[in-house]
């Protein structure tokens, strides 16, 4: 019996050395497909951030990588930084200096966008909403279903304006956060965006003219499952967390859990580029096409209103991070879409006049990196005007911690352990971004 229990305590250790994952600030001498490479030899490995014209990029490698990626690095005469190989306890630590909060009785209070609020503060704040009597007549809430570990996902509906009761819009807008589990900021800022059209419905020229002619409708949380895992277990979780074959052969390794959300959509799902086939890859496509509750829920509805009296008309997706306004497609660098420039033109608009020219607007594919089975391109096909905003920080001086090789924050890792106090800062900037674009729609009369 104490020979098993010492088999056992082993195994366990085994498995810890081998899930453990370092982050690495890396650089190559030359500009070169370096990721495509890397991918293919080096599937588990997580791309975290880039600088492609500094030929620069920050991964998160398992441990049991380390030794080969060394080799791979060397012999293309590259160079590599070690930032943390532990970013858990980084961010515990900064975890500790964080501030305990209270809910407030109004569901518009700043407290509700101040911090990260958990899924279960989430689902308080969304009851409020409903039957508080600031907001009660102005919203709906809808589940359009359940995640694999039963958690709800839940829409709220901004009403529009209207001369006749009861009466909906032609036209609608969905907007949604949170689809990667580590990107807590796009959940802040998608709360915060929430808040600003209830509390400016009838005070804003512009908010009240986008009510008049769209419904709102805003999935905050679309990934409640992974976002839970990474506040309690692993901060840079990025999937949900269904179960693979992987995960059901080599139950140790939580890696080989979950599918990416993000590569999930039935639009040029099957390509691997981008969008790996392996189970305990980061960016793992899943089995099939929408085969995962968050994924093939928003899929129905977003079909099932197109098919109703309002269509939808405009998408805004909200991830973190680099500070880029992308558009379709994702999956092709040759394609674009069919009003690509259009799409263009105006968003640079807004990018010059709202925020200061700091966000670069492209199509995603060039931008960042050519990806199938996203959720702007499976949109593109429903709507007119899909995007997807990247939030802070921007790309810039990699890794966000250093320069000129002397460290500025000791407790730095990564641009996804974002303070809360940017989720105001970046909502504010989202939200009138958003406003404009909207508002120039209707005012050049594109409807």
């Amino acid at each position: 019996m104490v020979h098993k229990t010492k088999i056992a305590i082993f195994f366990l250790f085994f498995l810890t050395i081998l899930q453990a994952e370092h982050v690495w600030l890396v650089k190559f001498p030359h500009k070169d497909n370096h990721l495509l490479h890397i991918q293919k030899s080096f599937p588990l490995i997580d791309l975290l951030q880039h600088d492609y014209d500094q030929s620069s990029y920050v991964f998160l490698i398992p441990n049991n990588y380390l030794s080969d990626f060394t080799h791979f690095i060397h012999r293309l005469h590259g160079s590599f930084r070690i930032i943390t190989n532990n970013p858990e306890k980084t961010w515990k630590k900064s975890q500790r200096r964080s501030k305990r909060w209270v809910p407030s009785d109004n569901p518009l209070d700043q407290t509700y966008y101040q911090h990260f609020l958990s899924y279960d503060e989430q689902q308080d704040w969304y009851n409020l909403l409903k039957t508080s009597l600031l907001t009660k007549k102005f919203i709906r809430s809808y589940t359009i279903g359940h995640t694999y570990e039963n958690r709800t996902l839940t829409i709220i509906k901004i009403l529009g304006h209207s001369h006749r009761r009861h009466q909906q819009r032609k036209y609608a807008i969905y907007i949604d956060g949170g689809m990667h589990a580590r990107e807590w900021l796009s959940i802040g800022v998608a709360n915060y965006i929430l808040i600003q059209f209830l509390k400016l419905r009838k005070t804003n020229v512009k908010v009240r003219e986008i009510l008049y002619n769209f419904d709102i409708y805003m999935l905050p949380l679309m990934n409640p499952d992974g976002y839970e895992f990474s506040r309690h277990e692993n901060r840079l979780w990025r999937k949900n967390r269904s179960p693979t074959p992987h995960s059901d052969y080599w139950n140790g390794d939580q890696s080989c859990y979950g599918i990416d959300l993000n590569r999930n959509f039935p639009y040029e799902w099957n390509n691997t580029i981008g969008a790996s086939d392996h189970a305990c890859s980061h960016s793992y496509r899943g089995p099939s096409p929408a085969s995962e509750n968050e994924v093939i829920s928003v899929v129905n509805f977003l079909r099932q209103q197109q098919l109703s009296n309002q269509k939808f008309y405009a998408y805004f997706n909200l991830h973190a991070y680099g500070r880029f306004w992308l558009l379709p497609w994702t999956y092709s660098l040759s394609k674009k879409v069919s009003n690509y420039d259009e799409l263009f033109n105006r968003s640079s608009k807004v990018v010059s006049s709202v925020m200061k020219k700091t966000y670069r607007v492209g199509q995603a594919s060039r931008l960042l990196y050519p990806c199938t089975g996203t959720s702007i391109d499976f949109a593109a096909t429903l709507m007119p005007h899909a995007m997807t905003f990247e939030l802070s920080p921007m790309f810039k001086g990699l890794p966000m911690c250093f320069d000129q090789n002397k460290t500025l924050d000791d407790t730095c890792t990564v641009g996804f352990l974002t303070d809360p106090k940017e989720i105001e800062i970046d909502g504010t900037e989202i939200f009138n971004a958003i406003v404009e674009y909207m508002y120039s729609i209707i005012r050049d009369r594109c409807l």
